[in-house]
């Protein structure tokens, strides 16, 4: 997984690109810790280039949520295709997250 996080005036900006996978779990804290120190207002997660993701990748989806939720920040995903919104949509994700 690669990943960029840019400041989008009150929030952020977040671009995943390859595959999301139990391979990258132990990384992702450092992402999370990097979208604490930027706005929190709005998190847009990019998924327009991920590729693959599962079950690991997608229960880091619930670290990110409980995150949000805890700062009371909105989180919208763009851009999910393929076989990652189709495991997203199994595991009932758009109840936990705006779809765009």
């Amino acid at each position: 997984m690669q990943y960029t996080i840019k400041a989008a005036g009150d929030g952020a900006d977040i671009h995943l690109r390859g595959r999301l996978t139990f391979a990258e779990a132990a990384d992702f804290p450092k992402v999370l810790a990097e979208l604490d120190k930027v706005g929190k207002g709005h998190w847009d997660i990019r998924l327009g280039e991920l590729t693959f993701i599962d079950s690991t990748g997608m229960s880091l989806f619930v670290h990110i949520y409980d995150s949000a939720n805890a700062a009371g920040t909105k989180v919208v995903i763009h851009g999910a295709t393929g076989p990652v919104r189709e495991a997203l949509d199994r595991a009932a994700f758009q109840t936990l997250f705006e779809f765009r």
